[in-house]
């Protein structure tokens, strides 16, 4: 694989360089092992589980990065989304009030378009501690389980899915570098599942184009700019197919590739945008198309 044999002689290059990261003994980690072809779109989930003696009273800052989408869950709560900003500080989120006295579970949700990349994360607490971070201890998967995330599911019952993480190592590594700590986002400021307040279900119904000719290309017009995180709702299939996602504003489109989890029915953007019609090809099962605030 080209791109990793350029990350690892990225960390060559780099994990010379000295001085403590801010990130402290986190590691830059990636599945390992997986079937996925060099620049194909690829989605993993990684986890792992931790103990607390007792649930934090003050803060805890969960920070993340990832090349080069990540979703965050934390004991089953979806807290967090973003894509990798070269360059700037890595997010930061208030997570105290989702921690408990006893098992844990921090479950990140990656997707890249190219195949490779890299997660680091951790959880810091008011004194200074980090009870969870990005290390050889984590596991990943390549299936959506409901029950897995939430934490439903001990991890010895999910062993035959889950599989060792690769370890790229500590920051400053690969092409990622060094990293710096973002400010501390407050709790209204992290992604929820708002209510929808624009819908448009994929039917017959008027406000829906289908792309002349292409029966797996739906385009969606939403009659007007709407603002937010864009979701899609579809029937996974089993069939692999290129897929790709336009996001269009006044004539102007954004298009990239649409990177789904396998199993997961749903796909949700990384980012807040602006549009009026989203164009979706290669999900033939698709059947609604939301904007969350």
């Amino acid at each position: 694989m080209v791109a990793v044999a350029l990350l690892v002689m990225g960390l060559g290059q780099l994990g010379c360089v000295s001085g403590p990261a801010p990130t402290g003994a986190a590691e830059w980690i990636w599945a390992d092992g997986s079937d996925a072809e060099p620049g194909r779109p690829a989605s993993y989930v990684l986890l792992r589980d931790f103990e607390l003696p007792a649930a934090p009273e003050a803060t805890a800052r969960l920070f993340v990065a990832a090349d080069h989408e990540y979703a965050v869950h934390l004991n089953g709560h979806q807290i967090a989304r973003g894509s990798f900003r070269r360059d700037e500080p890595i997010d930061e989120f208030q997570v105290a009030h989702l921690l408990r006295a006893g098992s844990n579970r921090l479950t990140i949700e990656a997707r890249t378009p190219h195949g490779d990349g890299g997660l680091l994360a951790g959880i810091e607490l008011d004194d200074g501690s980090m009870p969870v971070v990005t290390d050889t201890d984590w596991w990943f998967t390549e299936a959506w389980d409901p029950r897995l995330v939430k934490g439903e599911k001990p991890l010895s019952d999910a062993a035959p899915t889950l599989r060792p993480v690769r370890v790229w190592g500590r920051p400053p590594v690969g092409r990622w570098g060094r990293v710096s700590r973002g400010e501390l986002q407050k709790p209204d400021q992290i992604w929820r599942s708002a209510v929808a307040w624009r819908i448009v279900r994929v039917t017959a119904s008027p406000g829906l184009e289908i792309e002349p000719g292409m029966r797996s290309s739906h385009r969606v017009d939403f009659g007007r700019e709407v603002a937010g995180v864009l979701e899609l709702d579809f029937r996974p299939a089993a069939a692999e197919a290129h897929r790709e996602v336009r996001i269009c504003l006044a004539g102007d489109c954004e298009q990239w590739p649409l990177v789904l989890t396998s199993g997961r029915p749903a796909w949700r953007d990384s980012d807040r945008r602006s549009f009026d019609t989203v164009i979706v090809t290669g999900v033939p099962g698709l059947r609604t198309v939301r904007a969350r605030r």
